[in-house]
């Protein structure tokens, strides 16, 4: 597991930064960020977080289960705070952009072309 080095790529270009489970869901959000950077033509790169320590040191919290996932919307359902940053969460340059569920490919190639 990895731990992010800086919030921040510097050059202009962006650091975008997937805080998530080892869910192979992720692993597709993941895929479609780093599609979205390319189809944007975006500097910048993407890393995936999946290191207990450094999500909890900035605040998000998982109520992601082990050996069964039923989806970020049915997971998400239930929460008492529907507001709270729970994972997944992708942020832009230390700045959170989506949580609790990923977004539509719309909604992430919009936010994304705010670092063009």
């Amino acid at each position: 597991m990895r731990t992010p080095q800086e919030e921040t790529a510097g050059d202009g270009a962006v650091k975008l930064c997937l805080y998530a489970s080892a869910c192979t869901r992720n692993d597709f959000y993941l895929q479609r960020v780093e599609e979205a950077i390319r189809d944007l033509g975006l500097r910048g790169t993407v890393e995936k977080i999946t290191a207990e320590d450094a999500i909890a040191a900035r605040g998000f919290e998982s109520v992601c289960q082990p050996s069964y996932c039923p989806g970020c919307r049915a997971n998400h359902a239930a929460l008492e705070d529907p507001d709270g940053f729970y994972l997944p969460v992708l942020t832009g340059n230390g700045r959170p952009l989506f949580w609790n569920v990923p977004p539509s490919d719309e909604q992430l190639r919009t936010a994304l072309e705010q670092y063009l």
